[in-house]
């Protein structure tokens, strides 16, 4: 039992959201001890000053008295002041003649008010026969005689202690209060993130499609869940590409090494002639540069992927990079008898990296003279539209049926086998267009086809 308490205390010390509801809590309870000893110090020191500005008013009245009848007209003014039963309780009053004999009041007469003066003094007195503290004062009078006056701190007394039960019971109230919000707290806290955790455990388990269930209130913890479910909902997505680029990687180096090894164990070394031995290694060398070749084209999309090749980023001409490229594969086009073309354009500038943005467009023009067949016409437009910058490359070949075009850029897709290629060109084209923050985009021209990257505002410069 005492075990278990133990670790029920620790885990609710241990909780930020106890914890930091505790310290806030205490924050606040600071200031409210704060206020309420100023409010005890400023509602004493307020009495106080009425206390002694009664007595010196008192003390005033009574010395006019003096002035007006003398000696008796004072001790006929004290005995008023005492019959009245206004404040008799409270009011202290004692006249001494010259010889210290009392003449007056209800006060006794005690040695420890020989060192009285007209400054107001704390003391303890005899009031009635019995002790009473209290703010007194003392004049002499100009026949040698002595008045003494006060008043009895009793309602200061009762004021005080007033204040500071008050005080001490808001102290305490408030304490508990502190240690159950904080516990009430902890627990809705600890609700809410045990949901994020469970999620987060099962997905970790390898259960991709858990998500954080959401809840109904658009507080903190809803945006939350909501950048979490798509947190997910994207690892989910890489997950997925993952196993599909693992299956068809597998998939892809397993024909050419199956050949390979086929044509290993064909060769003879002892029987076979110097020829057949050349054409072997002739051909081994031609699929090991095709499976360099994929290797290299996989990485170079991881990189691209990855952007750690977005450091290279610079203020690029994509109009000067288009026509760069359609220079290059002019040889090409004539030898396939297809026309090449670039339309004029004003100048266009993005910002990214020259090469890739080449290797894009190349792979693009490429893939048009590959598909387009023969004759064909190719264009390549550079255009400003609004606040986008569009290269286009269209063509006027057979295009791709519409329930085709999700397939395109998937890794090893290709759409006609025949034709030599690893299905890697319009991956790669898409990896760099996401790295430039630029959308790839498929149209049918009817006929051909319409390829184009739309590059917004944060991409130009």
């Amino acid at each position: 039992m005492k075990h278990r308490l133990r670790n029920t205390l620790h885990a609710v010390w241990s909780s930020v959201a106890f914890r930091l509801t505790l310290n806030y809590s205490l924050f606040a309870l600071s200031t409210s001890l704060v206020l309420l000893v100023i409010v005890y110090y400023q509602t004493t020191g307020i009495q106080a000053s009425q206390f002694s500005r009664q007595v010196a008013i008192t003390a005033q009245r009574l010395g006019a008295h003096y002035n007006q009848g003398g000696i008796e007209g004072l001790v006929r003014e004290i005995e008023l002041e005492l019959a009245d039963q206004v404040n008799t309780d409270t009011e202290m009053f004692l006249l001494l003649d010259p010889g210290g004999r009392a003449l007056a009041g209800n006060i006794e007469p005690d040695p420890s008010l020989n060192a009285l003066g007209p400054d107001g003094t704390d003391l303890t007195v005899l009031l009635r026969g019995q002790a009473a503290h209290g703010y007194v004062v003392a004049h002499d009078l100009p026949d040698g005689s002595r008045l003494i006056v006060g008043h009895d701190l009793r309602d200061l007394r009762e004021i005080t202690q007033l204040i500071k039960h008050a005080s001490l019971a808001a102290v305490g109230v408030t304490a508990l209060l502190v240690l159950l919000g904080a516990f009430l707290f902890r627990r809705a806290m600890q609700r809410r993130v045990e949901v994020i955790r469970r999620t987060a455990a099962k997905v970790g388990a390898g259960q991709f499609k858990q998500r954080v269930p959401t809840g109904q209130k658009p507080d903190e913890f809803a945006l939350l869940t909501h950048d979490i479910n798509n947190m997910l909902d994207r690892i989910e997505l890489l997950m997925l590409g993952v196993r599909n680029v693992s299956d068809a990687v597998a998939h892809q180096l397993r024909t050419p090494l199956t050949r390979m090894l086929a044509r290993l164990r064909t060769i003879d070394l002892a029987r076979a002639e110097r020829r057949e031995l050349e054409a072997s290694i002739a051909y081994l060398v031609t699929e090991i540069e095709d499976l360099a070749k994929v290797s290299e084209k996989l990485l170079q999309i991881s990189e691209l992927e990855s952007g750690t090749m977005r450091k290279k980023f610079e203020p690029s001409r994509l109009d000067v990079i288009a026509a760069d490229v359609v220079e290059l594969y002019e040889a090409l086009a004539e030898e396939k008898k297809a026309t090449l073309v670039v339309a004029p354009t004003a100048p266009v500038t993005v910002h990214g990296d020259p090469d890739l943005l080449a290797g894009a467009i190349a792979c693009m023009v490429d893939n048009a003279l590959k598909y387009a067949g023969s004759p064909a016409r190719i264009e390549v437009s550079v255009k400003q539209a609004g606040d986008e910058t569009v290269i286009t490359i269209a063509d006027n070949g057979p295009g791709i049926s519409p329930d085709k075009h999700a397939r395109i850029g998937e890794r090893f897709y290709r759409l006609r086998p025949d034709i030599p290629g690893y299905g890697l060109g319009l991956t790669t084209v898409m990896a760099i267009a996401r790295l430039h923050g630029a959308r790839f985009e498929l149209a049918n021209a009817n006929p051909g086809l319409r390829v184009s990257l739309r590059f917004g505002p944060g991409g130009q410069n």
